[in-house]
């Protein structure tokens, strides 16, 4: 997808690591572009500009124009955190439908079921006030949910949000109503019989 300067920053970003996730998911078992991962577990900085250029971040500025340098920096940052975790993980990439609520969430709601510790992770990455402080937070949530699938978009979109004023906040936010909400429809699905599609 290309950037549209008619879109908010927030949603170029979700497009941009939408597009570069699915596009490694896709050519990784072709053997395209095996050095991406292996950089991406390294345990670099997201705010490193030669990851920027490895992930090909040009394509967050609009076609018609550009980012402003804080701007690009905090899209840039929230891509390649959001690759990083991915690639040090067993989680598929897969955006969230109508369908199936893939949002981290929904996820954490998910490994909860099994794993009660797992709502404890969950509630200490809320507390987190910025991105440095969150992305240790999230690891161990995320290395319970081999074989499972995450929105890394919408998360991208997350990150890029949580550096702004307010920006913890209202994701802590977002995550604590998916969180509910995916356990509010499991435990009505246990009382239905019906199987969960998340």
């Amino acid at each position: 997808m290309t950037p549209d300067s008619s879109r908010p920053v927030a949603d170029q970003v979700q497009a941009v690591a939408d597009t570069v996730l699915s596009g490694l998911q896709r050519r990784l078992p072709y053997g395209v572009d095996r050095h991406l991962p292996a950089a991406l577990r390294r345990s670099t900085p997201p705010g490193d500009p030669a990851l920027w250029l490895d992930l090909g971040l040009d394509r967050l500025h609009p076609d018609d124009g550009a980012l402003d340098a804080p701007d690009y920096t905090r899209a840039a940052t929230a891509v390649t955190a959001t690759a990083q975790l991915w690639a040090r993980t067993d989680i598929t990439h897969r955006p969230t439908t109508a369908d199936r609520a893939t949002t981290l969430g929904a996820l954490a709601a998910r490994l909860s079921r099994n794993r009660p510790a797992a709502e404890l992770d969950f509630a200490r990455a809320l507390r987190a006030h910025t991105l440095e402080e969150l992305l240790p937070r999230l690891r161990p949530l995320l290395q319970q949910a081999s074989g499972l699938s995450l929105d890394f978009s919408l998360m991208a979109r997350d990150f890029y949000t949580l550096q702004s004023p307010g920006g913890p906040h209202a994701v802590g936010q977002g995550w604590a109503h998916a969180f509910t909400e995916a356990k509010a429809r499991a435990r009505r699905t246990h009382s239905t019989g019906k199987a969960d599609p998340a």
